[in-house]
């Protein structure tokens, strides 16, 4: 009876598992993000910024500002930052960055935002090109839009 019982609550919870998941894939659509960003005013003293170059994504534009908090900034191999997007009138996106100086790559994460960024998720990896810009490339979502 034991055993019929822990079955039961197993394949009950797997049942809302696969639910759970179904409806979040569903209401959470994953698109591309290509960012390219300027950080010849970056002065690795906390708080400092890059700008937004370009973006494929409306609600972030050029000449937006990504601003760098540290704690780890004038490191000469590698970078770790809080980052805060904002776009202006309260719209920012939070993350986090770590990036390898050595090998020109890195890694960004977003978590949450505010105003026109409410509920902005993105992963992004980070490289540079030979004229020092800076690419972010990945993939972001809204949860509960299209």
């Amino acid at each position: 009876m034991r055993s019929g019982r822990g079955l039961l609550v197993v394949a009950g919870a797997i049942l809302a598992l696969t639910v759970f998941a179904i409806s979040v894939s569903a209401s959470s659509s994953p698109h591309a993000l290509h960012i390219t960003k300027d950080c010849s005013k970056f002065t690795g003293v906390a708080p400092t910024y890059c700008t937004i170059a370009a973006s494929n994504l409306g609600a972030i534009r050029a000449k937006a500002k990504v601003w760098y908090n540290g704690p780890v900034l004038n490191n000469s191999y590698f970078l770790s930052s809080n980052v805060v997007i904002d776009t202006w009138h309260g719209n920012t996106a939070t993350g986090y960055c770590n990036f390898d100086a050595e090998t020109s790559d890195g890694i960004c994460t977003f978590w949450k935002g505010t105003g026109t960024l409410t509920g902005f998720h993105a992963v992004v990896h980070v490289t540079v090109d030979s004229k020092g810009l800076f690419h972010w490339d990945g993939t972001y979502y809204f949860p509960g839009k299209p």
